[in-house]
């Protein structure tokens, strides 16, 4: 794991979405959640047989929450990654890595986690360098490529294909002798407005 000093620390709204999680899952599952990638599967369960899988409204409000939790347990294991999160905006989250240029929204992957199948109006591809998208897709192909359909969209699912983004782009970068490269906030401004490179 990659320490920078620079990262801030997590945004109060983000910090308090994840926390309503937390409570949520406890509340319907009556277990703990404590920001370990093994609780993944617990938050999956909860989003697909609780209320928020045949109520719209409800999805509006555990998506980003488990959103949030999601993009904590990232930062948390695999380290290197800050929020870009307006308040009041979460189709524009995402999180960024600083030593490596990855970007995607918790979110997003929260909304797909909880109907299966992508949502309208979010966006949940993995915002790449051009240069590392055939070395990323190689090592996705070799690692999920036995991943059940009906399992693609679980975030324990995603957070395996985020690990292993992450890895090969750390090696990538180590390869290259680019371990200090920086991505700051301006590195990622791009993907606000423009069509980035993508992978999902």
């Amino acid at each position: 794991m990659l320490a920078s000093s620079r990262l801030a620390p997590t945004p109060e709204h983000v910090d308090d979405l994840a926390t309503a999680c937390v409570r949520f899952v406890e509340r319907a599952l009556g277990l703990t959640l404590d920001y370990a990638p093994e609780t993944l599967p617990l938050v999956d369960h909860w989003l697909r047989t609780g209320d928020a899988s045949t109520s719209p409204e409800l999805l509006e409000l555990a998506a980003p929450a488990a959103g949030a939790y999601f993009g904590e347990v990232i930062r948390r294991a695999l380290g290197g990654a800050r929020w870009h999160a307006p308040p009041g905006e979460p189709r524009l989250w995402r999180l960024e890595y600083e030593h490596v240029f990855l970007a995607f929204n918790p979110i997003a992957l929260a909304m797909e986690a909880a109907t299966s199948a992508p949502s309208d109006g979010w966006t949940a591809d993995f915002q790449l360098l051009p240069g590392d998208r055939a070395t990323i897709e190689d090592a996705l192909s070799r690692t999920t490529g036995d991943v059940r359909e009906e399992d693609f969209y679980r975030l324990a699912v995603r957070y395996d294909v985020v690990e292993q983004i992450v890895e090969t782009l750390r090696a990538l970068a180590a390869a290259r002798l680019e371990l200090d490269r920086y991505f700051g906030p301006d590195s990622y401004v791009a993907t606000d407005g423009s069509t980035p490179p993508t992978l999902h």
